[in-house]
């Protein structure tokens, strides 16, 4: 079994754990791989910052390129983060022949095709667990031990931030806003949240999820996406009323026609496993045609938890050995068509406020039935000063006849809005 050189990248939060588990664990790792574990180079514009990590004199250095350029490191760590320098890292490293271990999901849901392209070329691969679900194994466990699966669907609650907002606004009643100023204070929320709270990141993630759960290219672009910033108090009580919680998924549906891939918030039904999961935690539901149901749940972020799944994936260089390209990293293996979110089959839950007057809900019945909306569900609520509120849960079904339906509701003059439009269960 080859030794294996490491080289850092970044030595952030996440870099911070990768080496603190290379170095202080070094002994039982490498008698759990049966080879040489080295951590030679960390490198890192900060080089004066303290980590609360005692490094060898030397270990630590300014210059990524001689990271690259040394001919005894055959492993290169990536954990900068964002898709520019760290793309060109990536793609030198694997140009020198030289194995890359990555957490950064931005840059492999937008290049990890072309990576491992390059890997093949020049006889090497690229690993990439902690780039979804933290340091949750769900990457290994599809492609390996789910390989005998033809995978059905996938449910991913994969991005702590927004499952931290979602867990407060239901245990407090809170509205959004003062919940994401709490989770900004707590440290769970960046000062820009968008990528968080507007479905980027659960984007990506998806995209490299569902690319090696349907053993196909995805292209993060044509992935639908709605994040969770017009959820309100108001529906999570609805939620809690009709036995619901809210949550935003990530969801991969494998039909005979083609792939559903969206990013939204989902009334999740109380029984499913997911309305359990909660605060900052991550899990991913799994529905194999040999496995049947299946979740895997635990910390998606954080400095041990991320570098935990690193660390994992450089014993999982060790184990096969640490030359060639891994097959079970392929993102080409067929092309599937990713159906547009007309064409996806979902239920809905609709609240509408109107005029408290006879025929409303008739009016309502009567358009759904045009378009051939079955409702699962209808309650008129809150009737007060001449306003009501409706409610109305539907039978799952396509996306453009909800929509269509939905238009016409809106231009009825007993309507004074739709309120809210969220997409409920999860299609069985």
């Amino acid at each position: 079994m080859s030794d294996i050189v490491i080289g850092v990248i970044g030595f952030g939060t996440v870099g911070t754990g990768v080496a603190k588990i290379l170095l202080n664990d070094r002994a039982m790792l490498e008698e759990r791989a049966g080879c040489k574990i080295v951590l030679k180079r960390i490198a890192d514009l900060d080089v004066s910052s303290d980590r609360g990590l005692a490094l060898p004199e030397g270990m630590l250095i300014a210059d990524a390129d001689a990271v690259i350029g040394d001919a005894e490191i055959n492993t290169v760590i990536e954990v900068i983060g964002g898709e520019g320098a760290a793309k060109k890292f990536i793609e030198a490293a694997l140009k020198a022949g030289k194995n890359v271990i990555t957490s950064n999901k931005e840059v492999i849901a937008k290049h990890g095709r072309a990576f491992t392209e390059l890997a093949k070329a020049h006889g090497c691969t690229i690993l990439y667990e902690a780039a979804v679900g933290g340091g949750i194994p769900v990457l290994h466990a599809i492609r390996n031990s789910l390989a005998a699966n033809r995978i059905e669907r996938v449910y991913g609650i994969v991005n702590g931030t927004t499952n931290f907002i979602l867990s407060k606004m239901t245990a407090t009643g809170a509205d959004f806003s003062a919940t994401l100023r709490e989770a900004q204070d707590l440290g769970y929320a960046e000062a820009d949240p968008k990528n968080d709270v507007e479905g980027y990141d659960a984007t990506y993630k998806l995209a490299i999820l569902s690319s090696l759960a349907f053993r196909c290219p995805v292209d993060y672009r044509e992935i639908y996406r709605e994040g969770i910033t017009r959820i309100t108090a108001d529906d999570i009580a609805a939620a809690k009323y009709f036995g619901y919680t809210v949550k935003i998924l990530a969801v991969g549906v494998n039909r005979e026609d083609g792939l559903e891939l969206r990013v939204h918030p989902v009334m999740v039904p109380d029984e499913h496993p997911l309305a359990s999961v909660h605060d900052a935690f991550n899990a991913i539901f799994i529905r194999g045609s040999s496995l049947g149901d299946s979740m895997l749940y635990g910390r998606g972020a954080g400095e041990l938890p991320t570098a935990s799944a690193v660390v994992g994936d450089v014993m999982n260089l060790a184990f096969r050995g640490t030359q060639g390209f891994s097959h079970d990293t392929d993102f080409a293996l067929a092309e599937r068509k990713v159906l547009p979110i007309s064409e996806s089959i979902t239920s809905f839950f609709v609240r509408c406020v109107v005029n408290d007057a006879p025929g409303v809900l008739a009016s309502y019945a009567n358009i759904f039935a045009k378009y051939r909306v079955s409702i699962h569900n209808i309650r008129q609520m809150d009737a007060r000063d001449g306003e009501a509120t409706i409610t109305i849960i539907t039978h799952p079904t396509r996306e453009a006849e909800m929509r269509a339906a939905l238009a016409e509701i809106e231009a009825l003059p007993t309507v004074r809005r739709v309120a809210s439009v969220i997409r409920a269960g999860l299609g069985d």
